[in-house]
Protein backbone atom coordinates (compact mmCIF):
# COMPACT_ATOMS: atom_id res chain seq x y z
CA UNK A 1 0.00 0.00 0.00
CA UNK A 2 2.81 2.87 1.03
CA UNK A 3 4.71 1.31 -2.31
CA UNK A 4 1.49 2.03 -4.42
CA UNK A 5 0.74 5.60 -2.39
CA UNK A 6 4.76 6.34 -3.36
CA UNK A 7 4.28 5.78 -6.96
CA UNK A 8 1.16 7.76 -7.33
CA UNK A 9 2.88 10.80 -5.84
CA UNK A 10 6.01 10.13 -8.25
CA UNK A 11 3.47 10.15 -10.75
CA UNK A 12 2.00 13.61 -9.97
CA UNK A 13 5.00 15.03 -9.07
CA UNK A 14 6.68 14.20 -12.90
CA UNK A 15 3.69 15.46 -14.37
CA UNK A 16 3.79 18.53 -12.56
CA UNK A 17 7.51 18.96 -13.50
CA UNK A 18 6.74 18.66 -17.10
CA UNK A 19 3.89 20.90 -17.57
CA UNK A 20 5.87 23.57 -15.60
CA UNK A 21 8.81 22.86 -18.08
CA UNK A 22 6.22 23.60 -20.57
CA UNK A 23 5.63 26.73 -19.39
CA UNK A 24 5.57 30.48 -20.86
CA UNK A 25 5.18 34.32 -19.86
CA UNK A 26 1.36 34.50 -18.93
CA UNK A 27 -1.01 37.83 -20.67
CA UNK A 28 -1.84 39.80 -17.45
CA UNK A 29 0.58 37.62 -15.41
CA UNK A 30 2.07 39.59 -12.27
CA UNK A 31 -1.05 40.92 -11.01
CA UNK A 32 -2.37 38.64 -8.58
CA UNK A 33 -1.02 40.37 -5.39
CA UNK A 34 -3.19 40.62 -1.93
CA UNK A 35 -1.43 42.04 0.94
CA UNK A 36 -0.86 39.28 3.85
CA UNK A 37 -0.83 35.83 3.52
CA UNK A 38 -4.49 35.40 4.77
CA UNK A 39 -6.21 36.24 1.32
CA UNK A 40 -6.28 34.06 -1.91
CA UNK A 41 -3.73 34.41 -4.78
CA UNK A 42 -2.94 32.23 -7.60
CA UNK A 43 -0.57 33.61 -10.23
CA UNK A 44 0.58 30.88 -12.53
CA UNK A 45 2.63 31.36 -15.99
CA UNK A 46 0.84 30.06 -18.99
CA UNK A 47 0.69 26.16 -19.84
CA UNK A 48 2.32 26.00 -23.15
CA UNK A 49 0.84 23.12 -25.92
CA UNK A 50 2.63 22.73 -29.00
CA UNK A 51 1.17 20.86 -31.91
CA UNK A 52 3.05 19.60 -34.90
CA UNK A 53 1.87 19.46 -38.40
CA UNK A 54 -0.38 16.20 -37.62
CA UNK A 55 -2.37 17.99 -34.54
CA UNK A 56 -0.28 15.74 -31.88
CA UNK A 57 0.05 17.86 -28.96
CA UNK A 58 2.91 18.10 -26.53
CA UNK A 59 3.94 19.96 -23.46
CA UNK A 60 7.44 20.13 -22.75
CA UNK A 61 8.70 18.44 -25.27
CA UNK A 62 6.89 15.43 -24.34
CA UNK A 63 3.56 14.54 -26.13
CA UNK A 64 0.33 14.47 -24.64
CA UNK A 65 -0.42 11.27 -25.17
CA UNK A 66 2.29 9.58 -23.32
CA UNK A 67 1.06 12.44 -20.38
CA UNK A 68 -1.90 10.92 -20.86
CA UNK A 69 -1.19 7.09 -20.58
CA UNK A 70 0.76 7.32 -17.37
CA UNK A 71 -1.82 9.87 -15.57
CA UNK A 72 -5.42 10.57 -17.65
CA UNK A 73 -5.92 7.76 -20.09
CA UNK A 74 -8.64 8.82 -22.56
CA UNK A 75 -8.91 12.23 -20.72
CA UNK A 76 -7.08 14.33 -22.87
CA UNK A 77 -7.94 12.84 -26.53
CA UNK A 78 -9.74 16.02 -27.31
CA UNK A 79 -6.89 18.03 -27.38
CA UNK A 80 -5.70 16.26 -30.60
CA UNK A 81 -6.10 18.18 -33.76
CA UNK A 82 -6.96 17.46 -37.40
CA UNK A 83 -3.78 17.92 -39.81
CA UNK A 84 -5.71 20.14 -41.75
CA UNK A 85 -6.76 22.61 -39.36
CA UNK A 86 -3.12 23.00 -38.30
CA UNK A 87 -2.18 23.34 -42.04
CA UNK A 88 -5.04 26.25 -42.51
CA UNK A 89 -3.30 28.09 -39.38
CA UNK A 90 0.23 27.87 -40.81
CA UNK A 91 -1.16 28.87 -43.95
CA UNK A 92 -2.83 31.87 -41.96
CA UNK A 93 -0.05 32.35 -40.02
CA UNK A 94 -1.43 31.91 -37.21
CA UNK A 95 1.16 31.23 -34.93
CA UNK A 96 -0.50 30.89 -31.39
CA UNK A 97 -3.84 31.13 -29.31
CA UNK A 98 -4.02 31.91 -25.61
CA UNK A 99 -6.78 32.53 -22.89
CA UNK A 100 -5.65 33.86 -19.82
CA UNK A 101 -7.54 35.36 -16.75
CA UNK A 102 -7.03 38.54 -15.22
CA UNK A 103 -8.65 40.62 -12.51
CA UNK A 104 -10.47 42.19 -15.03
CA UNK A 105 -11.60 39.35 -16.87
CA UNK A 106 -10.65 36.92 -19.53
CA UNK A 107 -7.88 37.78 -22.31
CA UNK A 108 -8.08 36.50 -25.42
CA UNK A 109 -5.34 36.56 -27.82
CA UNK A 110 -4.38 35.34 -31.19
CA UNK A 111 -0.39 36.45 -32.10
CA UNK A 112 0.04 38.67 -28.94
CA UNK A 113 -3.07 40.40 -30.21
CA UNK A 114 -6.17 40.58 -27.86
CA UNK A 115 -10.17 39.97 -29.11
CA UNK A 116 -13.10 40.80 -27.28
CA UNK A 117 -13.80 38.76 -24.14
CA UNK A 118 -15.62 38.49 -20.96
CA UNK A 119 -14.91 41.34 -18.71
CA UNK A 120 -16.27 41.98 -14.83
CA UNK A 121 -15.12 43.75 -11.90
CA UNK A 122 -15.71 42.85 -7.97
CA UNK A 123 -19.81 44.90 -7.96
CA UNK A 124 -20.21 42.79 -11.48
CA UNK A 125 -19.13 39.49 -9.93
CA UNK A 126 -21.32 40.19 -7.03
CA UNK A 127 -24.57 40.88 -9.16
CA UNK A 128 -23.72 37.82 -10.84
CA UNK A 129 -24.04 35.85 -7.72
CA UNK A 130 -27.54 37.31 -7.49
CA UNK A 131 -28.26 36.35 -10.83
CA UNK A 132 -27.29 32.93 -10.03
CA UNK A 133 -29.45 33.15 -7.20
CA UNK A 134 -32.73 33.69 -9.92
CA UNK A 135 -31.47 30.45 -11.89
CA UNK A 136 -31.42 28.03 -8.81
CA UNK A 137 -33.80 25.57 -9.92
CA UNK A 138 -31.64 25.31 -12.92
CA UNK A 139 -28.29 25.48 -11.25
CA UNK A 140 -30.13 22.81 -8.47
CA UNK A 141 -27.11 21.99 -5.57
CA UNK A 142 -24.45 23.85 -7.75
CA UNK A 143 -25.47 27.25 -6.71
CA UNK A 144 -24.23 27.65 -3.41
CA UNK A 145 -20.79 26.09 -4.79
CA UNK A 146 -21.02 28.61 -7.42
CA UNK A 147 -21.56 31.67 -5.54
CA UNK A 148 -18.33 30.81 -3.29
CA UNK A 149 -16.52 30.01 -6.22
CA UNK A 150 -17.84 33.55 -8.01
CA UNK A 151 -15.33 35.96 -5.56
CA UNK A 152 -12.41 34.03 -6.25
CA UNK A 153 -12.37 34.19 -9.91
CA UNK A 154 -10.67 37.68 -9.45
CA UNK A 155 -7.97 36.18 -7.18
CA UNK A 156 -6.59 33.67 -9.50
CA UNK A 157 -4.70 33.94 -12.61
CA UNK A 158 -3.71 31.01 -15.08
CA UNK A 159 -3.83 30.72 -19.32
CA UNK A 160 -3.17 27.72 -21.80
CA UNK A 161 -1.31 29.23 -25.03
CA UNK A 162 -1.63 26.81 -28.05
CA UNK A 163 1.27 26.72 -30.24
CA UNK A 164 1.30 25.57 -34.11
CA UNK A 165 4.29 25.25 -36.29
CA UNK A 166 5.57 28.15 -38.15
CA UNK A 167 5.99 28.33 -42.35
CA UNK A 168 9.36 28.25 -43.51
CA UNK A 169 10.89 31.92 -43.78
CA UNK A 170 8.26 33.90 -41.71
CA UNK A 171 9.35 35.48 -38.31
CA UNK A 172 8.65 33.95 -35.22
CA UNK A 173 6.04 36.14 -33.03
CA UNK A 174 6.91 36.57 -29.27
CA UNK A 175 4.18 34.29 -27.25
CA UNK A 176 4.05 37.66 -24.48
CA UNK A 177 2.71 41.00 -25.72
CA UNK A 178 1.67 43.65 -23.39
CA UNK A 179 -0.06 44.98 -26.58
CA UNK A 180 0.58 48.54 -28.43
CA UNK A 181 -1.63 51.41 -26.59
CA UNK A 182 -1.55 53.62 -29.60
CA UNK A 183 -3.73 51.00 -31.65
CA UNK A 184 -5.78 51.91 -28.54
CA UNK A 185 -5.38 55.09 -28.83
CA UNK A 186 -6.21 55.37 -32.62
CA UNK A 187 -9.09 53.48 -32.18
CA UNK A 188 -10.79 55.75 -29.80
CA UNK A 189 -9.13 58.97 -31.77
CA UNK A 190 -12.00 57.67 -34.38
CA UNK A 191 -14.68 57.19 -32.02
CA UNK A 192 -14.40 60.51 -30.61
CA UNK A 193 -14.07 62.11 -34.29
CA UNK A 194 -17.40 60.22 -34.71
CA UNK A 195 -19.41 61.50 -32.06
CA UNK A 196 -17.41 65.29 -32.65
CA UNK A 197 -19.26 64.81 -36.50
CA UNK A 198 -22.72 64.04 -34.61
CA UNK A 199 -22.63 66.02 -31.88
CA UNK A 200 -24.71 63.35 -29.79
CA UNK A 201 -24.78 59.94 -28.72
CA UNK A 202 -26.58 57.78 -30.48
CA UNK A 203 -29.08 56.10 -28.40
CA UNK A 204 -31.87 53.72 -29.33
CA UNK A 205 -34.22 51.63 -26.29
CA UNK A 206 -36.13 49.22 -27.60
CA UNK A 207 -38.96 47.80 -24.61
CA UNK A 208 -40.53 44.51 -25.75
CA UNK A 209 -43.24 43.31 -23.55
CA UNK A 210 -44.42 39.67 -23.74
CA UNK A 211 -47.16 38.12 -22.72
CA UNK A 212 -47.93 34.73 -20.91
CA UNK A 213 -48.90 33.39 -24.30
CA UNK A 214 -45.31 34.08 -25.74
CA UNK A 215 -46.28 37.03 -27.76
CA UNK A 216 -44.91 40.11 -27.61
CA UNK A 217 -45.51 44.24 -28.54
CA UNK A 218 -43.20 47.19 -28.53
CA UNK A 219 -45.18 50.40 -27.74
CA UNK A 220 -48.68 49.83 -29.28
CA UNK A 221 -47.43 47.72 -31.88
CA UNK A 222 -48.18 44.03 -31.73
CA UNK A 223 -45.60 41.35 -33.05
CA UNK A 224 -47.67 40.79 -35.76
CA UNK A 225 -48.54 44.45 -37.13
CA UNK A 226 -44.63 45.10 -35.94
CA UNK A 227 -43.70 42.19 -39.17
CA UNK A 228 -46.16 43.60 -41.36
CA UNK A 229 -45.02 47.38 -41.19
CA UNK A 230 -41.24 46.10 -41.52
CA UNK A 231 -41.60 43.19 -43.88
CA UNK A 232 -39.32 41.48 -42.02
CA UNK A 233 -40.19 38.22 -41.03
CA UNK A 234 -37.05 37.07 -39.04
CA UNK A 235 -39.35 39.34 -35.86
CA UNK A 236 -41.55 36.30 -36.16
CA UNK A 237 -38.55 34.43 -34.56
CA UNK A 238 -38.99 36.27 -31.42
CA UNK A 239 -42.12 34.71 -29.96
CA UNK A 240 -41.68 32.35 -27.37
CA UNK A 241 -42.92 29.26 -26.48
CA UNK A 242 -45.64 29.78 -22.94
CA UNK A 243 -43.75 27.10 -21.34
CA UNK A 244 -40.59 29.41 -21.44
CA UNK A 245 -42.11 32.35 -20.46
CA UNK A 246 -44.33 30.50 -18.03
CA UNK A 247 -40.04 29.21 -16.79
CA UNK A 248 -39.07 32.67 -16.47
CA UNK A 249 -42.09 33.87 -14.47
CA UNK A 250 -41.72 30.81 -11.79
CA UNK A 251 -38.04 31.81 -11.24
CA UNK A 252 -39.09 34.66 -10.53
CA UNK A 253 -37.61 36.67 -13.84
CA UNK A 254 -39.38 39.97 -14.82
CA UNK A 255 -36.20 41.35 -16.96
CA UNK A 256 -34.02 40.55 -19.93
CA UNK A 257 -31.65 43.38 -20.81
CA UNK A 258 -29.00 43.33 -23.49
CA UNK A 259 -27.30 47.03 -24.50
CA UNK A 260 -24.03 48.04 -26.12
CA UNK A 261 -21.86 51.11 -25.35
CA UNK A 262 -18.56 51.95 -25.95
CA UNK A 263 -17.00 49.61 -23.28
CA UNK A 264 -18.74 46.43 -25.33
CA UNK A 265 -21.96 44.24 -25.06
CA UNK A 266 -23.94 44.09 -21.72
CA UNK A 267 -26.40 41.42 -20.28
CA UNK A 268 -28.36 42.30 -17.02
CA UNK A 269 -31.15 40.11 -15.46
CA UNK A 270 -33.49 41.65 -13.40
CA UNK A 271 -31.39 44.91 -13.14
CA UNK A 272 -27.88 42.57 -11.95
CA UNK A 273 -25.15 42.80 -14.44
CA UNK A 274 -23.14 39.80 -15.89
CA UNK A 275 -19.82 39.63 -16.91
CA UNK A 276 -20.10 41.82 -19.83
CA UNK A 277 -18.23 41.11 -23.86
CA UNK A 278 -15.58 44.07 -23.49
CA UNK A 279 -14.25 46.08 -27.02
CA UNK A 280 -12.86 48.82 -25.60
CA UNK A 281 -9.48 48.60 -26.55
CA UNK A 282 -9.58 48.37 -30.32
CA UNK A 283 -10.31 44.65 -30.13
CA UNK A 284 -12.87 44.62 -32.76
CA UNK A 285 -10.02 46.49 -35.05
CA UNK A 286 -7.67 43.50 -34.29
CA UNK A 287 -11.02 40.99 -35.46
CA UNK A 288 -11.07 42.83 -38.47
CA UNK A 289 -7.41 42.16 -39.06
CA UNK A 290 -7.59 38.59 -37.94
CA UNK A 291 -10.10 38.23 -40.61
CA UNK A 292 -8.34 39.38 -43.59
CA UNK A 293 -5.21 37.22 -42.16
CA UNK A 294 -7.29 34.31 -42.39
CA UNK A 295 -8.83 35.18 -45.53
CA UNK A 296 -12.24 35.01 -44.09
CA UNK A 297 -13.74 38.20 -46.09
CA UNK A 298 -13.23 36.35 -49.46
CA UNK A 299 -16.26 34.15 -48.87
CA UNK A 300 -18.60 36.92 -48.31
CA UNK A 301 -17.04 39.08 -51.35
CA UNK A 302 -18.97 38.56 -54.44
CA UNK A 303 -19.09 40.31 -57.97
CA UNK A 304 -20.89 43.73 -56.62
CA UNK A 305 -17.98 44.43 -53.61
CA UNK A 306 -14.79 43.14 -52.96
CA UNK A 307 -12.88 42.56 -50.23
CA UNK A 308 -11.52 45.60 -49.81
CA UNK A 309 -14.58 47.85 -50.30
CA UNK A 310 -15.92 44.78 -47.30
CA UNK A 311 -13.11 46.01 -45.09
CA UNK A 312 -13.75 49.44 -45.91
CA UNK A 313 -17.32 49.76 -45.19
CA UNK A 314 -17.05 47.75 -41.70
CA UNK A 315 -14.32 49.67 -40.70
CA UNK A 316 -17.16 52.91 -41.20
CA UNK A 317 -19.42 50.97 -39.04
CA UNK A 318 -17.71 49.80 -36.68
CA UNK A 319 -17.27 53.66 -34.50
CA UNK A 320 -21.20 53.77 -34.98
CA UNK A 321 -21.58 50.16 -33.51
CA UNK A 322 -19.01 50.74 -30.62
CA UNK A 323 -20.18 54.30 -29.63
CA UNK A 324 -23.85 53.50 -30.19
CA UNK A 325 -25.57 53.24 -26.69
CA UNK A 326 -28.38 50.55 -28.01
CA UNK A 327 -30.34 49.01 -24.98
CA UNK A 328 -33.16 46.06 -25.61
CA UNK A 329 -35.25 45.12 -22.57
CA UNK A 330 -37.50 42.16 -22.77
CA UNK A 331 -40.27 42.58 -19.91
CA UNK A 332 -41.97 39.07 -18.51
CA UNK A 333 -45.41 39.31 -16.84
CA UNK A 334 -45.19 39.06 -12.94
CA UNK A 335 -46.69 35.48 -11.94
CA UNK A 336 -49.35 37.15 -9.66
CA UNK A 337 -50.72 39.32 -12.31
CA UNK A 338 -50.67 37.03 -14.83
CA UNK A 339 -52.76 34.22 -12.83
CA UNK A 340 -55.20 36.99 -12.44
CA UNK A 341 -58.88 36.35 -13.95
Amino acid sequence: MQHSRSTTWAAILMVAVLVLAGCAPRAGGGVFTTPGAEKLAVDLPALLIDFDDAGQPSVGNVPVAQLASQFAPGMLDSLVLSPDLVQYMVESNIQHLQISNSPQGLILQVNGRSLPSLRWDGQILEDTAGAIDLLGAELGAGVALVEKLLPLIAHVGIGVIARFPVAEGVAQIPLYSTEDPEAALATKQIQDDFLATVDTTPTITVPVFYDAQGNWRVGDLTDAEWINLTGLAVFDSFRMQPTAVNQLMQQGISQLSISTDASGIHVRINGHSLPYIGWADGELNNVLDLAEQMGLWNTLADRNMNTGEIVAMIEQLLPIVQTSEVTITAHFPDMGLAAAP
